[in-house]
C-alpha cells in the first residue's frame, strides 16, 4: 500500500513540477517581448504555462477518480 501512495505523490510532484520550466520560459519570452522581440512569444509562454495548469488539474481529478477504486 505504502507503494502505491508513493507512486501518487511522485505523480502530483511530477504534474507540479511541469510549472517550474514553464514559468522560467514564460520568464524568459516575456523578457525577449521586452528588448524588442515578437509579441507571439509571451503569447506561446503564457499558452505553455496554461497547458501545464490544465495538466496539473487533470491530474488532480484523475486521482479524485481513482481513490474510489483503489479499495
Amino acid at each position: 500500500m505504502s507503494g502505491q501512495t508513493t507512486f501518487r505523490r511522485g505523480d502530483r510532484a511530477l504534474d507540479w513540477a511541469g510549472l517550474v520550466p514553464s514559468a522560467l520560459l514564460l520568464l524568459a519570452f516575456i523578457r525577449d517581448y521586452r528588448h524588442g522581440g515578437s509579441f507571439g512569444w509571451p503569447l506561446a509562454g503564457a499558452l505553455v504555462v496554461l497547458a501545464s495548469l490544465w495538466q496539473v488539474y487533470r491530474g488532480a481529478s484523475r486521482r479524485r477518480r481513482g481513490a474510489g477504486r483503489a479499495s
